[in-house]
């Protein structure tokens, strides 16, 4: 999928053709929404020089033009109409994710099982630019990667990584393109429909990590609102023993109760206060001196990056995108009641920097 990628279409283009997979066997559709740049024009030019260059190399390599953008949900359905009628499994990937050689094949490789609809793969955002927003999000990540791995063996990994994933053609013929988070639409549609989703964490997408708070906040605003369309459309599925493990643990633990962490910080700190003021205690007083100590930790921790210290301090790095992920989420919130929800990509500039 590519909006206005022209920074980095030609490294992702060479990407995929280096990929390890049998040639015969898989076609490279690139579903452009209606770039404004030299995006279809770079694309044009690589298949032209590609089979040029390998003649005898007959892999299907093609532009697929989308006249208008109307969000990324929009554009895979796009795609899928031209995919292969025998093809039997779909791979959707970033224009800006580079994936590992050995990726295909081992996502492939989980569908031999026909209970698995859906295979996620491992998404690392490279911090390429070495700033404490980087640093912040690989520690996510990593915790992230250790979540997902424990709910894949338990029943199914929360998500579908709009970076790499795989799915069983037939399971979902057309994505709701109302969604925001159609990856993790798709992932909750799969699982309702009883398959399972498996996190393959030798299927790699690199992706440079969003090195400013201005993207952050755009990324992360996004995924909040869309999180939220996608609780509140199978909101049947939370702490429901119907859907496993899945919808009784993994999706209310997961992702509802991450969305309202900081309204519960907010409560918890409100509350201490109150009871120390009405009744203190011991116990009480150490908790609201932590509280104290973290705000004030979480506020230093700000204040020495705008004079530029201890940019690689991993626990101040880990307090400030912690920090700030919870109060995007606020915002996200504000947004989601208001109705300001569009659909399609504000692209984030900073993870196009390879």
């Amino acid at each position: 999928m590519t909006y206005n990628e022209e920074k980095a279409i030609l490294k992702k283009l060479e990407n995929s053709t280096e990929i390890d997979y049998p040639k015969d066997k898989l076609e490279i559709f690139v579903v452009d929404s209606a770039s404004t740049d030299r995006t279809q024009s770079i694309v044009n030019e690589f298949i032209k020089s590609f089979h040029k260059k390998f003649p005898s190399d007959k892999r299907i390599i093609k532009l697929i033009a989308q006249p208008k953008r109307e969000g990324k949900a929009s554009g895979i359905n796009y795609g899928l109409k031209y995919a292969n009628t025998n093809s039997e499994i779909i791979i959707i990937t970033d224009g800006n994710a580079m994936l590992n050689k050995e990726s295909i094949r081992n996502l492939i490789k989980h569908f031999y099982d026909e209970k698995v609809g859906g295979v996620c793969g491992r998404f690392e955002a490279r911090d390429t630019q070495g700033t404490s927003v980087g640093s912040g999000g690989n520690i996510y990540w990593q915790i992230e990667k250790l979540l997902r791995w424990g709910e894949s063996n338990l029943d199914s990994c929360i998500h579908m990584s709009g970076e790499i994933t795989a799915l069983r053609k037939g399971i979902i013929n057309e994505l709701d393109t109302t969604q925001l988070a159609e990856d993790f639409d798709m992932a909750v549609t799969i699982r309702k429909k009883g398959f399972r989703i498996i996190y393959e964490p030798e299927a790699i997408a690199y992706e440079p990590a969003p090195t400013n708070i201005i993207d952050l906040k755009t990324q992360k605003k996004r995924i909040t609102i869309g999180t939220l369309q996608v609780l509140f459309k199978h909101k049947d599925m939370l702490f429901n023993q119907k859907y496993g493990w899945y919808g009784f643990i993994i999706l209310p633990s997961h992702k509802l109760f991450q969305l309202l962490t900081p309204f519960a910080l907010i409560f918890m700190f409100i509350f201490t206060l109150a009871l120390f003021i009405i009744n203190s205690n011991n116990l009480i007083t150490v908790l609201l001196f932590i509280e104290i100590f973290m705000i004030l930790l979480t506020m230093l921790s700000f204040a020495l990056t705008l004079i530029s210290l201890f940019n690689q301090s991993r626990i101040l790095n880990f307090i400030k995108y912690f920090a700030a992920s919870n109060w995007i989420v606020l915002l996200g919130w504000m947004d989601f009641v208001s109705g300001k929800r569009i659909v399609t990509w504000k692209k984030i500039e900073s993870s196009r920097e390879f």
